[in-house]
């Protein structure tokens, strides 16, 4: 009775386990099989082509079946639904990534893209874990829209302006390992950004259609072309620059005050009118001194801005008070506060 005991115990626990395990044996093996292939990230870039190149010699109705109007579509495997996919838009690095869980190194061998290659630079593919990620290069700032139907999911790339009513970008000064004025062991960078999340969370509240994109959220530098790339592409109707100002010298001293600078080249004036109400509102809120707008196109981000441009100093931090006013999160709360509604004023979006 004991011996036949045990080996029903033995029996008994082997089942558990295979039930439990059973239901992720699929998966177990795909990943056992996807871990023999050689990978890294390469372009599909040519399947793209090929496929545009085939579905132009179709007919409409062809066409149309396959892509319901849209512009990419991807085939998702058994097992893998939307609600594996997800997406982020780098808008700053006219990237998009394409995140779908469940996919292997051989995704694209078994399921290809089809779709047209409408303002896309390349189109790569890496896969680990069977977590696979798409990164597509576009040649300008597009939002991305995904639907599902079935097996397929289908991508559209969507001009701003056809989804908000107006487009603001904002740009955080300095960043990563370019720290702008240091004072006190205070970073402008750090300022700066603390200004501008500030301001998101203004824009995040606001309920009007405007579309907003940061050239930083996080302490990195992007180049001086991509900060104002990202406002000329996505054709903005407001582009900001937050900074903090100092002394020629970097001596700490009595100079103090706000200065707003502006594109003295932008022939339509629209520039100058967005600086003068960057500073009243900065005046009014803040209390500081004026050191008034000043022609700025001596800024690479400034003189090659397409659109209207303020790059807004807040404050000396060379100034012992102002230092310490803008390092309070009060202060750099009702210093986005200000901006904010110089923007909104400007829109006319009240």
């Amino acid at each position: 009775m004991g011996v036949a005991t045990l080996i029903i115990l033995v029996v008994a626990i082997s089942l558990s386990f295979l039930l439990i395990y059973v239901p992720n044996m699929h998966i177990i093996a795909l990943q056992i099989e996807d871990n023999r292939l050689t990978g890294g990230r390469v372009s599909v870039m040519d399947m793209l082509r090929n496929s545009e190149a085939a579905l132009d010699d179709e007919d409409a109705a062809t066409r149309q079946n396959i892509l319901k109007g849209h512009q990419l579509r991807l085939t998702l495997p058994q097992n893998v639904t939307a609600a594996g996919v997800s997406i982020e838009n780098k808008y700053v690095d006219k990237t998009i990534f394409i995140t779908i869980n469940g996919i292997g190194k051989d995704y694209f061998d078994n399921y290809p893209m089809r779709g047209s290659c409408n303002n896309i630079v390349d189109v790569t593919y890496d896969s680990e874990n069977l977590v696979g990620v798409i990164e597509i290069e576009m040649d300008t700032v597009l939002e991305v829209s995904m639907v599902s139907e079935g097996e397929n999911i289908y991508f559209d790339f969507v001009d701003p302006h056809d989804i908000y009513d107006y487009v603001v970008v904002v740009d955080a000064g300095h960043g990563g390992n370019v720290p702008g004025a240091t004072k006190m062991g205070i970073n402008e960078k750090d300022l700066n950004l603390d200004i501008v999340l500030e301001l998101k969370k203004l824009f995040d509240r606001n309920d009007k259609n405007i579309g907003v994109y940061y050239t930083r959220t996080d302490d990195c530098n992007p180049t001086f072309a991509s900060r104002v790339n990202l406002a000329n592409d996505s054709n903005a109707d407001v582009f900001i620059s937050v900074h903090n100002n100092s002394t020629a010298s970097g001596r700490m001293s009595s100079i103090n005050g706000t200065e707003v600078m502006y594109r003295g080249s932008d022939e339509t004036d629209e520039s100058k009118r967005l600086a003068e109400l960057c500073l009243n509102h900065l005046l009014d809120d803040l209390g500081t001194k004026s050191k008034g707008t000043v022609v700025g196109d001596e800024v690479y981000i400034i003189r090659t801005s397409e659109v209207p441009v303020a790059l807004v100093e807040v404050g000396f931090m060379t100034n012992q008070r102002e230092l310490e006013n803008l390092d309070d999160p009060e202060y750099q709360a009702k210093a986005a506060q200000s901006i904010y509604d110089a923007i909104i004023e400007y829109l006319g979006a009240e």
